[in-house]
């Protein structure tokens, strides 16, 4: 059941929507946040996301779900040589392209995808960031990709499909917040399909914990 802090939460989200189109200016970053389209300075995850990737040192890295594209722009100025940036949603992927233009000389491959429909099955990445879509919302039809079911679908589709894209040595972040509900908890739907999951961030914000999980497929072959 929806609490009232759910409903608190999707009238924040309405209210960000209804100020959009927006510039903003974050880790270096010049961002143009269009109208429709996740921002970076929306709740609790892009930024702990964006810090936590300064961890780790891929080759080839995938944003999924990229909005914005300022994580892809995030992995692009942390060295990555190659960096990904899908989403299904065609404004996000159009206002990805504009903020890499922005952002020289930083380089991002922006592709309208639903997950990895369209991304050739023998492409492998190093690291995904899924900034998944995880608060379940009031609204009949929802806000910023957010349904009444807390992501839950999409996350266990996303790691089906990922498990196909993902070396021995790979890393998927995605991030979790207890406000959310235990069931749309990524690290253990992970644990369910098989892979394993640790947390390398924990914010305690008020009364509820905010995660970032690093989840690693088993025994999967590069």
């Amino acid at each position: 059941m929806l609490s009232s802090e759910h409903t608190r939460r999707d009238a924040e989200l309405r209210a960000i929507r209804r100020r959009q189109p927006y510039a903003i200016d974050v880790d270096g970053l010049r961002i143009w946040v269009a109208e429709d389209v996740f921002p970076p300075d929306l709740g609790y995850s892009p930024r702990r996301l964006a810090a936590v990737l300064g961890r780790y040192t891929p080759r080839r890295a995938l944003d999924m779900g990229c909005g914005s594209g300022y994580l892809a722009l995030v992995l692009s100025k942390n060295g990555a040589r190659e960096v990904w940036a899908v989403d299904k949603h065609p404004p996000a992927i159009a206002c990805t392209r504009a903020n890499v233009a922005r952002n020289p000389p930083l380089r991002v491959r922006a592709v309208e995808s639903d997950l990895f429909s369209s991304i050739d099955p023998s492409t492998t990445f190093d690291l995904i960031v899924f900034n998944q879509p995880f608060y379940p919302s009031t609204a009949p039809r929802g806000v910023f990709g957010m349904r009444r079911d807390g992501g839950r679908a999409i996350i266990e589709r996303f790691l089906i499909q990922a498990r196909g894209f993902v070396a021995r040595d790979s890393v998927i972040l995605m991030p979790f917040s207890q406000m959310a509900g235990a069931e749309n908890d990524p690290g253990a739907i992970a644990a369910r399909l098989g892979y394993t999951s640790r947390i390398v961030r924990r914010d305690d914000d008020g009364p509820h914990a905010h995660v970032i999980h690093e989840i690693r497929a088993r025994g999967r072959a590069s």
